[in-house]
């Protein structure tokens, strides 16, 4: 019964547009977050070749890393006040999805200025998506499929061509959608039903 009354925090739309969708660039700011999995425009059951069809400028696809990279690492650093690591695993991630409950996401809300770049809230998001990226990235056959602004990236699985919005998992994390899934069964989730796709498949063809 006391779940009843726990206060909700605002949905992940709602904090989407308010600390995410600004930073886009002006012609081309969503509004919602997108699907947590879709197959990916132009995959034709054939087996993927990232940087083939990786579609950013040579120079905007380095910083695009770089960034991802550097929020990676940052992740790593701050997420040491919740669980002491050397490295990024699915044990981080539970800890850390435990760490940030209703009361410690509304904490971070109200101190962050959507027009600062750097405010909490962008920073937690972009922090969690990079390191749900990471775990990705690790398994056989996943891959980044970089974009700009750089939390527009997904992760892809080469062969089946579903995309993985980890960033948009980020903001659903840090809203009343999405801030009691369980991030690591979702992770697990997300790996055994591509799994299950690629097997049946591979059954009928």
């Amino acid at each position: 019964m006391l779940g009843l009354f726990k206060k909700r925090i605002p949905h992940c739309d709602d904090l989407f547009v308010k600390y995410l969708s600004p930073w886009y660039p002006n012609e081309d700011r969503p509004k919602t977050t997108r699907p947590d999995m879709y197959v990916i425009s132009g995959f034709e059951g054939k087996p993927l070749d990232l940087d083939n069809i990786q579609y950013l400028s040579d120079e905007l696809l380095i910083d695009t890393k770089k960034q991802i990279n550097k929020m990676t690492n940052a992740a790593l650093q701050d997420y040491q006040k919740i669980i002491t690591s050397d490295k990024l695993g699915l044990n981080v991630l539970g800890a850390v999805d435990k760490f940030y409950d209703r009361k410690k996401i509304a904490e971070i809300i109200k101190l962050s200025a959507p027009e600062d770049f750097s405010n909490l809230y962008f920073v937690s998001v972009c922090e969690f998506g990079s390191t749900l990226g990471h775990l990705f990235n690790e398994l056989d056959g996943f891959g980044w499929l970089y974009s700009y602004p750089y939390f527009h990236s997904i992760i892809v699985h080469k062969e089946t061509g579903f995309g993985i919005t980890i960033f948009d998992w980020a903001v659903k994390k840090f809203s009343e959608y999405g801030v009691d899934d369980g991030f690591v069964s979702k992770f697990h989730a997300a790996v055994d039903g591509i799994n299950e796709h690629k097997n049946e498949n591979k059954k009928t063809a």
